[in-house]
């Protein structure tokens, strides 16, 4: 009698906790994008960039990048909008840099430094050639 009692104790604890897994198992199949808010500038390498190159280091790795001329527009345009403020640049859906704008760029050209977590995201999406560009960037 007493092992019935004990499975059924045993029973109202894994219930609730399988239930718990199972849940967060379902949720976890749908990946989310990071929510951003703030001032950002959108790039799509496929779309935005004439030339890109990866310099890697031991403990560095950094992208630099020629922006075509609609991407340079929207760069020295964000840059002026946004001048002493920060700005998220999102790469390829991939936060990559959100740094305080000093001045305005009107080169075309670009360089982030990438963490390691950026970094394991975007690099894949970079060799991606479809432009999936289909609405204006927002500001």
């Amino acid at each position: 009698m007493s092992h019935i009692l004990n499975m059924e104790r045993l029973m109202k604890f894994l219930l609730p906790a399988a239930a718990l897994l199972v849940s967060a198992a379902a949720m976890a199949d749908a990946p989310s994008k990071p929510v951003i808010t703030g001032n950002i500038l959108r790039l799509d390498s496929a779309c935005d960039f004439t030339e890109s190159s990866l310099n890697i280091q031991r403990d560095n790795l950094s992208l630099s990048a020629t922006l075509n001329k609609a991407a340079a527009a929207r760069l020295q345009q964000a840059t002026g909008d946004f001048l002493n403020q920060s700005m998220v640049v999102v790469i390829n859906d991939v936060p990559v840099s959100a740094p305080v704008v000093r001045a305005v760029i009107n080169t075309g050209k670009v360089q982030f430094a990438l963490g390691r977590d950026a970094a394991d995201k975007l690099l894949p999406t970079l060799l991606e050639t479809t432009c999936y560009q289909e609405k204006p960037q927002a500001k």
